[in-house]
């Protein structure tokens, strides 16, 4: 069984958003798991910007604020699908941030 889901989350600002899970052993028996909205540098598909990722690196699961300039972790007592849920519904916020504090 695959142990990575990716799918388009939309368009913000000229870019395509994608939601990336990431799960080990697997999705049948899942230990650890990332959670991931990012999106591909134009010209450049195979480079990706991360923009908030939800994981459980580091022996706990946290949320990187990857698109604060600070990148704080936040401690967060969540599953998988829970982390999923939250970035589904955020990540218009976490990219038009990125945007903010990003510009060139």
């Amino acid at each position: 069984m695959a142990n990575q889901s990716t799918e388009v989350l939309g368009v913000f600002r000229g870019r395509t958003y994608y939601l990336t899970i990431r799960v080990s052993p697997n999705f049948d028996r899942i230990r650890d798991f990332a959670a991931v909205v990012h999106f591909s540098v134009a010209g450049e598909p195979e480079r990706q910007i991360q923009i908030a990722r939800i994981d459980t690196s580091h022996g706990y699961t946290h949320f990187d604020r990857l698109y604060r300039r600070d990148q704080p972790k936040e401690r967060l007592d969540v599953d998988v699908w829970e982390a999923v849920a939250l970035l589904h519904a955020n990540w218009r916020t976490y990219a038009e941030r990125f945007d903010d504090t990003h510009e060139n």
